[in-house]
Parts: structure tokens; sequence; C-alpha cells
């Protein structure tokens, strides 16, 4: 994915975040939910790169924990649709934004430049879509 796709992607799903007001380790905020985005932005975006969170109340320190893991599991059952349940839902969007443009998808990802790649890509079957 290019880094644009992956500033879509952040924006869309922010990391959510605490203000570490006791912390010694000089760590202003600390990140309980959506790790993954926070992982991507760290691993392909530039160190200066700012990017957008969502900052909630800090939790008690014997609910932080169990904060956290129902923040994981509300997203991971949210986001277990796979994408060939998906496929003509994911077919059609992709259908749209290549009508309407072309160059939005490639920038997206060089993948998805013909039916055929984007399909390859998510591994759906594009003779059933």
């Amino acid at each position: 994915m290019s880094q644009e796709a992956i500033k879509i992607y952040i924006l869309q799903h922010p990391p959510v975040v605490y203000e570490n007001k006791r912390g010694k380790d000089g760590t202003p905020l600390v990140c309980i939910a959506n790790l993954f985005p926070l992982y991507l932005a760290q691993r392909c975006l530039s160190g200066s790169e700012k990017i957008r969170v969502t900052l909630v109340e800090a939790p008690l320190s014997k609910n932080t924990e169990a904060l956290a893991l129902s923040l994981a599991l509300s997203a991971e059952t949210c986001h277990a649709l796979s994408p060939k349940d998906l496929s003509h839902y994911i077919m059609s969007l992709w259908e749209c934004l290549a009508s309407s443009d072309p160059q939005a998808l490639i920038s997206l990802s060089e993948n998805f430049n013909s039916k055929t790649s984007f399909c390859e890509a998510l591994n759906i079957n594009r003779r059933v879509v």
C-alpha cells in the first residue's frame, strides 16, 4: 500500500490514546486501542509525520487492561467479515472509484489498477463478482 493509502486508513481508524500524566518514561500518550494503525504509522511514515488520534479519559489503573481488551475484541469482531463474504460490496466500490477516478485506485495500490489484479490482491474470484 502507498503512504497515501496508509494515511487514509489511519484517518479512518485512529489510535485510541489516553494522557499519561504519571508516566515516568516521559511518554505523553498511551495507546490502548487500534494498535495496528499506530504500528503502521511507526513503520511506514516518517518520524515527523503527525496522525490523528482519539483521546479518551484515562481509565483507572485496575481497568486499563480490561478496557484495552474490550476495545480490541469489539474491533476484531466487527472486522471479522472476510472479503469473500463482502466481494460484491467491495467490487462495487472498486467499480465506482474506477469509473469516477481511476488514478485514485492506483494511489492506493498498484495492485488496484485492473479488476484482475484487484481481485487477486483480495483473494476474490473475479468471475463471481
